[in-house]
């Protein structure tokens, strides 16, 4: 296990030699003549050349993937007039003297051994290099970034728990800029942190001839973002109008966002997307390359010449690159990736509903146990019932409510005995010979697709068990018979499961108790005419009843995309079924404020310590965002056990595709930390109760970039002040 409570901002690996110090008020030609000779020590007090610059760096590890940086440690022992500052050779590979068998360069505070011989320890050392105006030292990085309107641009920036401000910062800058004689380099400052303000300095910085930029501003100025670097094999899509006809081996350029990502090989768009949107997720779980570029087309000198063509589509993250492949090449590297066994899923059967305040029976981790017989959906509710009970939050108010919704777990034996009843022995007969079908590998997208929707239509149209719909109206009751509006959420055995999250494969569906079935007890999909602007155009079912909404998620388990995720996966497909998870609308209480996704580390930026949060405004959705929108980025920064989060807002939010980008948080600090608060309590509890997911101490797994696993929860904030957790589940990507 590896902690980063050096609070380096990035991860640069070498250690080597030291050199003399040099103040920033000596003469420093005779450092610039060795300079110019070349250097291998293990930090510089100059910058002299892009060519040092290139040696001494790394690509980011940082809050912005396309660029490199090099790290810098100021000594400000002395006072800022006699203060010394040290590049950081990232790539020197000698022996380090005093931080023996480690990376003298890897962290700040080891390279502050090596160099100065500290003898502080490490909480000494962040206190007063992080966490003080009055600093010894100041930690920062130098990162190279080419963006439009600016071209190549050098910034200065620190880490987001840094509390550096206003002249703190000033002073920074000043010395940074001096030991940089690169010529015509163009100087930023990015604050990495929302407390790194720079409102009161920012006519002298103007004077040096250094703007400020903020993270927003990188991001919405980079033509080129790397979201999952990797490389593929594949026939190059343009801007396709139908996903149903995408297969594995396509390498696909979007213009907007899919609403859902079919399993292919990689993915180019043009829009920007969210880290934490299921583009994203889905290419980090699948290991496919995935990146932003803005100007992809047919505007495009590199990719016009590949469209339809097949080709080797490499992602890092400093560029991408295309080149030509054949055919026999993309066979064998598909054959190779399906090259594995099919995996059956055992389940359990049971007909038992279980509320989720009964599910754990006051052990939580029994809940998390439950999969095999309700889904992993409604067991991680049940689960998160149990966690909740306890109403303390870590570093904030104790909760005067209970967070997690009403409801119950309806078993995947009820999803069996739709299928083996009598009465739809034709819908079994079908899907046992479609699966035989898909396993074979011959079935094209389009014959996939077309008895894949015939599937879900005779689903709709088949026969709930009177007695198994019987039972679940009557559970509703017992939750609370005054609820007439019931969410119907999947909770598939094929999802939510180890190395397997299946997010957006399944479908969930609104449904009244008061409104009753047709005489012939069918159902069809149309689409939802009652959604609000910026929300997501979806389906609803007709008539609303609850048994059309069973029957809905049900056939969601038959999906195109669910079929093709679980056979990329090679799940079998003969030993899945589905549970359902069954919850008042979300909104019963008050309106929706905010919804939100909050992942246990933070994605794309390994070095860095947190939680990524991704926040949009009202009941937009934040995990398939409408085309034109897209949610606000925040990251909640941690450095050691005794330091509180800081925020990080690198994108603010664009709820609606008509409306500018806002310049504010979707949610003030208080409460997006006490979103954090609320994960991190989770996440502490599901440490705890489930063996494997963090073989350290559970205390430690929120200061740990190399946990293997991390959690995926969604939340909404409603206007009464009150958060509702939908749902947590493992996610495995980075």
């Amino acid at each position: 296990m590896k902690y980063l409570l050096t609070l380096s901002l990035i991860l640069l690996a070498a250690c080597g030699s030291e050199n003399r110090n040099v103040s920033q008020g000596s003469d420093l030609s005779a450092v610039r003549t060795r300079l110019a000779a070349g250097t291998s020590d293990l930090s510089s007090p100059l910058m002299t050349s892009k060519d040092l610059f290139e040696s001494f760096s790394k690509e980011s590890g940082g809050l912005v993937q396309n660029g490199r940086s090099v790290k810098f440690l100021i000594d400000f022992r002395a006072g800022e007039a006699a203060s010394t500052i040290n590049f950081i050779n990232s790539n020197f590979s000698g022996r380090c003297k005093i931080a023996q068998g480690k990376d003298c360069s890897q962290y700040h505070f080891d390279f502050a051994r090596e160099k100065f011989n500290i003898r502080n320890d490490i909480d000494a050392f962040n206190s007063q290099t992080y966490f003080t105006q009055a600093k010894s030292f100041g930690a920062g990085t130098l990162s190279r970034y080419t963006i439009e309107g600016k071209g190549e641009i050098y910034a200065v920036q620190l880490y987001p728990q840094d509390a550096a401000k206003e002249e703190n910062i000033l002073s920074i800058v000043k010395i940074v800029k001096k030991a940089l004689s690169i010529s015509s380099a163009k100087i930023v400052f990015v604050p990495t942190g929302n407390q790194q303000s720079v409102a009161e300095v920012k006519e002298q910085l103007a004077a040096l001839s250094v703007d400020v930029l903020t993270l927003d501003d990188i991001l919405g100025a980079s033509s080129f973002i790397p979201m999952h670097p990797g490389e593929a094999w594949g026939y190059l899509r343009l801007f396709p109008k139908d996903q149903e006809e995408l297969n594995p081996t396509d390498i696909v350029i979007f213009d907007e966002l899919p609403l859902d990502l079919t399993v292919v090989a990689g993915v180019i768009t043009k829009s920007f997307q969210d880290t934490n949107s299921h583009i994203n997720l889905k290419s980090k779980e699948r290991n496919t390359p995935n990146m932003i570029l803005r100007d992809a087309g047919l505007e495009n000198a590199n990719l016009a010449p590949w469209i339809d063509k097949p080709v080797h589509f490499t992602v890092t993250k400093s560029g991408w690159a295309i080149e030509a492949t054949t055919d026999e090449v993309i066979v064998n590297k598909a054959k190779n990736r399906l090259n594995k066994p099919w995996i059956g899923i055992k389940w359990s059967a049971t007909k038992d509903l279980l509320s989720y305040d009964e599910m754990c029976a006051n052990r939580a981790s029994k809940c998390l146990t439950l999969g095999s017989l309700y889904g992993s959906k409604a067991a991680n509710l049940g689960f998160l019932k149990e966690v909740f009970k306890d109403k303390n939050v870590p570093d904030a108010k104790v909760l005067s409510y209970d967070p997690v919704p009403n409801g119950f777990g309806v078993p995947l034996q009820f999803y069996q005995d739709l299928l083996n009843l009598p009465a739809n022995a034709a819908v079994k007969a079908k899907l046992d010979s479609f699966i035989v079908q898909e396993k074979s590998g011959l079935l094209s997208a389009k014959d996939r697709s077309a008895l894949a929707l015939e599937i879900r239509e005779m689903i709709l149209n088949a026969e709930v068990p009177a007695e198994n719909l019987t039972k679940i109206l009557g559970m509703m009751k017992k939750v609370d018979p005054s609820i007439v509006k019931w969410k119907i959420r999947s909770s598939a055995n094929a999802e939510d499961i180890e190395n397997f999250d299946g997010a957006g494969l399944h479908d969930s569906y609104s449904s009244k108790t008061e409104t009753k079935d047709n005489a012939e007890h069918s159902c069809k999909l149309v689409l939802d005419d009652e959604v609000e602007p910026g929300e997501l155009s979806k389906f609803k079912v007709k008539p609303k009843t609850v048994s059309c909404a069973i029957k809905g998620v049900y056939a969601s388990m038959w999906n195109k995309r669910a079929i093709d995720e679980r056979s990329f996966a090679r799940i079998d497909h003969a030993t899945v079924a589905m549970g359902l998870s069954v919850l008042p609308s979300y909104d019963t209480e008050s309106p929706v404020a905010a919804n939100s996704v909050v992942v246990t580390r933070v994605i794309n930026s390994p070095d860095i310590l947190g939680y990524s949060l991704s926040i949009q405004k009202n009941n937009n959705t934040v995990t398939n965002p409408s085309p034109g929108t897209w949610s606000e980025l925040t990251i909640a920064a941690v450095g050691g056990t005794n330091e509180k989060a800081t925020l990080s807002t690198l994108r603010y939010a664009k709820p609606l595709p008509n409306e500018d980008v806002m310049k504010t948080s979707v949610l003030d600090n208080e409460t997006t930390l006490y979103m954090y608060s609320l994960t991190r309590k989770v996440e502490l509890a599901y440490c705890r109760a489930k063996p494997g997911y963090y073989r350290q101490n559970c205390d430690d797994v929120f200061f740990d970039n190399e946990k293997p696993k991390a959690l995926d929860l969604e939340m909404k904030y409603l206007q009464n002040g009150e958060f509702v957790i939908k749902q947590v589940r493992e996610f495995s990507g980075r």
